[in-house]
């Protein structure tokens, strides 16, 4: 279940969300999908991803995180075992100005490709005055 936040307008109350899920065959997760947009002037404290189910591409799987167009600056591919369920988490402050961040998430493989793999993206973020 996707959880917005309960009222991102209030400065310097930290929330976690819950930005969505992603699995080995979401469509067009190969390329970067958008799972959520958060208001402007936002600081990312915390990125984390839940692999509740392990990808398991015969060579290697990278499930990244992030507001860029790699979608990696949150989480890169060395923060996240795809292939091992978990909890992969990174404390951040990445403060973002003036636009509404997309937050994106990409899942590659090589090898034989993944049949099973599923992770669900969580933020910790806080208002910062505008």
């Amino acid at each position: 279940m996707l959880l917005n936040g309960y009222d991102l307008g209030k400065c310097g109350i930290e929330q976690v969300l819950c930005a969505g899920k992603v699995s080995f065959d979401t469509k067009d997760v190969s390329k970067g999908i958008v799972l959520i947009e958060l208001p402007q002037n936002i600081i990312i404290t915390k990125a984390v991803a839940v692999v509740n189910t392990a990808f398991n591409a015969a060579t290697t799987n990278v499930l990244t995180v992030g507001t860029n167009d790699s979608a990696d600056d949150l989480l890169g591919a060395d923060d996240v075992t795809e292939g091992t369920t978990g909890t992969y988490q990174k404390n951040l402050f990445k403060i973002i100005k003036g636009e509404k961040p997309k937050i994106k998430a990409k899942f590659t493989s090589t090898g034989a490709a993944a049949t099973a793999g599923e992770a669900e993206i969580y933020l910790n973020v806080v208002r910062i005055p505008e």
